[in-house]
């Protein structure tokens, strides 16, 4: 739609800044609007983030680190759900990574020659974070702010205070002419009030946001400090397995130590997971669950280790890393995975975990070559773990599959979902015209555009939050019953992540009995076979001159 001239939020409901859907829109406009330019789009951003982070690595001197996490990211960035980078739930996602993944190469690469290219990129970069999702925004501004403060401190000079300062002023002018822009469309309570959910004031924050900030990790109460504590243990009886294993020298203790060691360590795992099983424990020793918990603990020390050894850039640059990891993905805080949610803000904490890892390694090595081994031996089982729940888990038989095949390119989809969608796209294309329009609920956006129709109003899906009671809800009724459309197609689709399953019963009820009171249910699209939680439609017609049934 913004590739056709419609302004974003004035007439197309969004829930983040403008820079992903724009950034989108153009290249609609240059390449045609494709299933094949986002994918080619959010695989390269997939690429790029990996890359970024491998030189990031080699940045802190280590390129065995580096290289660990960019095959990881890109392990678990190709996913067959809706969470992964050439398909996924968001595209301002899929660019807010790759642009925190850029800004901590430049930060790290400033930490040792702090020209003022640099600098001027760190502010741009930082200004397209906050553009594109609020949370990246925030943590590069964060770390960018700690960047300077660290090194006014270092060289005692508020000229260089002032200086780095004006270098990020670029960066904060373009973020305020983009903000005045968007509050001109229709005021301030427009904007954060009918537009961006995640706006901590918002209706959506306010109503869902405890229970999907748990949801994603974000969690700090008795019960997730309790279960948080219980993965440590399991992880630190784990390390010091494998410290007697590798590390310890008297090998008559060693005899006593080790059946210990793996005693402890599978009491703890037994205490964290009741069914343990090869997943769960390869993930708990090697790629853990708390992994931004322990990136952000990390800072502390290493700012410490910062003022103690002169100001070292060294350290100024791993304190720095460890910052930004856990500013960039405190969403996941205590939740962290190789595949979900986690894809998209993880990548600097596995690079920040393997490099503590990497630092124990060296502490208690007695030789070159024993931390050589140890370290290889580490990022083979972080590998092998990643890989193992990938493949595993989160890949589908392609017997299984079925190709649905749309004028706007090509996707791989379960059999049964692809006969349903198939009938849907066949619907809307003969039913969305001058005379008759179709409204998808709750959430089924692909079909518009896989249809190559659009939405009949502002609002095009209805998640639990997006509809604010009061005044936002009273102008959709009203323009719902001015123009209505002629058919709805109401979707299975439910929202147990946000504790409200079911639209117009959990959330939504006013317009949940608006449609019932107007429509009446035709039957579901054939085909309908499948099992459950396949994706399915049904039809519904509105009454005649929209009379109660």
């Amino acid at each position: 739609m913004l590739a056709k001239g419609r302004i974003l939020y004035k007439d197309i409901w969004y829930l983040y800044p403008p820079a992903a859907p724009y950034f989108n829109s153009f290249l609609y406009r240059l390449l045609g609007t494709r299933l094949e330019v986002t994918y080619i789009a959010g695989s390269l951003s997939a690429l790029g983030s990996a890359v970024f982070l491998y030189l990031s690595g080699i940045r802190l001197s280590s390129r065995l680190a580096g290289w660990v996490t960019a095959v990881v990211v890109l392990l678990q960035t190709f996913e067959s759900g809706i969470f992964n980078f050439p398909f996924p739930y968001s595209y301002a996602s899929v660019y807010g990574c790759f642009t925190a993944c850029f800004f901590l190469w430049l930060l790290l690469t400033a930490c040792e020659s702090p020209g003022t290219g640099l600098k001027l990129g760190l502010g741009f970069t930082a200004a397209i974070a906050l553009l594109l999702k609020m949370e990246f925004g925030a943590a590069c501004y964060a770390a960018l702010t700690m960047f300077i403060l660290q090194r006014a401190i270092a060289q005692r000079s508020w000229s260089r205070l002032f200086q780095d300062l004006a270098a990020a002023l670029p960066g904060v002018a373009l973020c305020g002419w983009v903000v005045h822009w968007m509050i001109s469309l229709g005021g301030i309570d427009f904007l954060i009030q009918e537009n961006l959910m995640s706006w901590p004031t918002s209706y959506f924050m306010h109503t869902y946001g405890k229970f999907w900030l748990a949801h994603t990790g974000m969690e700090i109460s008795g019960q997730a400090i309790v279960e948080a504590c219980k993965r440590g243990a399991a992880l630190a009886a784990g390390l010091f397995t494998l410290y007697v294993i590798f590390f310890w020298k008297a090998k008559g203790v060693r005899r006593f130590l080790l059946p210990c060691g793996l005693l402890l360590t599978m009491m703890a795992l037994a205490l964290r997971i009741p069914f343990l099983n090869l997943d769960t424990s390869l993930r708990s020793l090697f790629f853990p669950q708390d992994m931004v918990l322990y990136a952000s603990l990390a800072a502390l020390p290493a700012w410490f280790m910062f003022w103690r050894k002169a100001r070292s850039p060294r350290w100024a640059a791993f304190a720095l890393l460890f910052t930004f990891s856990g500013l960039l993905a405190v969403r996941i805080l205590l939740k962290n995975g190789p595949a979900g949610y986690p894809v998209y803000y993880n990548g600097p904490a596995i690079l920040s975990f393997l490099l503590l890892m990497f630092l124990g390694i060296g502490y208690f090595a007695p030789s070159v070559r024993s931390r050589f081994w140890g370290e290889l031996i580490l990022c083979a089982a972080c590998l092998f773990t990643v890989g193992y729940h990938t493949f595993h888990f989160m890949t589908v038989r392609k017997s299984a599959l079925s190709l649905l095949t749309t004028e706007r390119g090509n996707i791989w989809l379960k059999k049964a979902d692809a006969d349903n969608y198939s009938a849907a796209l066949r619907f809307m294309k003969a039913h969305n015209t001058n005379d008759q329009t179709v409204l998808l609920l709750p959430e089924d956006t692909a079909v518009y555009f896989l249809s190559s129709t659009s939405s009949p109003n502002r609002i095009f899906e209805f998640v639990p939050g997006i509809l604010a009671p009061g005044p936002m809800t009273g102008k959709l009724l009203r323009e719902l019953d001015a123009k209505p459309p002629h058919f709805l197609l109401w979707s299975n689709r439910v929202f147990p992540e946000y504790g409200a399953p079911i639209f117009g019963k959990d959330f939504d009820r006013p317009l949940g009995d608006f449609f019932k009171a107007r429509y009446h249910r035709l039957g579901l699209l054939p085909p309908h076979s499948g099992s459950f939680g396949d994706w399915q439609a049904a039809v519904w017609e509105r009454n005649p001159d929209g009379a109660l049934p």
